[in-house]
C-alpha cells in the first residue's frame, strides 16, 4: 500500500478479511514514521485488529457527547453523531506536530451514511477531506461494497484522489493520484 498518497476510498467486500489489509496499512505507515490515528467503533473487526498495534491512536465512535480519554490508553471516545466535534478532533490531530507525517483510517463510511443519511455524510466527508489536504496526511476511508446505490457510490468516490478495492482476490488500485 505504500505506493499511494492523499485520500483513498477503500471499498471492501465484507465477506472477506479486509481488516487485515487495514492493519497492514497501519503498521506500514507507523514503520515509515507516520503518526497513525483511526476512527472506528468498538465492535468493528477493524477495531479488534488495530487495538493490538502499539503507537496507533484510536478514536472510538460512541454515544458520548464529548471527547474523553479511556483510562490513559491510546483510545479516546468521540461522539459518533456530532460532526462538529469530530471535525475538531480530526483538525487538532492533523495540526498537532505540523512537521510529522500522519495517516488516518476512517472505519466506516457505510455506517456513517446509514446513520446520518447521505447528504449529511457527504458534507462531513467533504469537510474532512479539506482538513486532510493541509499537511502530509495519507488516509483510507472504508466503505462496504454493494452497501449503497451506484449513484451514491459514484458521488462518494469523487471525493477521493484514489480508489482501492479489496475482495477475495486481494487489493486492487482502481484510481491512483
Amino acid at each position: 500500500m505504500s505506493n499511494f498518497s492523499g485520500t483513498q476510498l477503500f471499498e471492501a467486500d465484507p465477506s472477506v478479511n479486509y481488516e487485515r489489509a487495514v492493519k497492514d496499512f497501519a503498521t506500514e505507515m507507523i514503520s515509515s514514521g507516520r503518526f497513525v490515528f483511526a476512527f472506528t467503533s468498538k465492535g468493528s473487526p477493524v477495531y479488534l485488529l488495530l487495538r493490538e498495534i502499539p503507537d496507533l491512536r484510536l478514536f472510538i465512535l460512541s454515544e458520548s457527547s464529548y471527547p474523553k480519554a479511556t483510562g490513559g490508553s491510546q483510545e479516546v471516545m468521540v461522539p459518533r453523531n456530532d460532526y462538529g466535534v469530530l471535525l475538531n478532533v480530526i483538525d487538532e490531530t492533523v495540526s498537532r506536530n505540523p512537521g510529522k507525517p500522519k495517516a488516518l483510517i476512517f472505519d466506516n463510511v457505510s455506517s456513517l451514511i446509514l446513520d446520518a443519511g447521505f447528504q449529511e455524510s457527504y458534507k462531513f466527508l467533504r469537510e474532512v477531506n479539506e482538513i486532510l489536504s493541509h499537511g502530509d496526511v495519507v488516509s483510507i476511508f472504508l466503505v462496504l461494497s454493494k452497501a449503497h446505490e451506484d449513484k451514491l457510490m459514484n458521488l462518494v468516490k469523487n471525493l477521493y484522489s484514489g480508489h482501492l478495492t479489496y475482495d477475495a482476490a486481494g487489493l486492487h488500485f482502481l484510481k491512483k493520484t
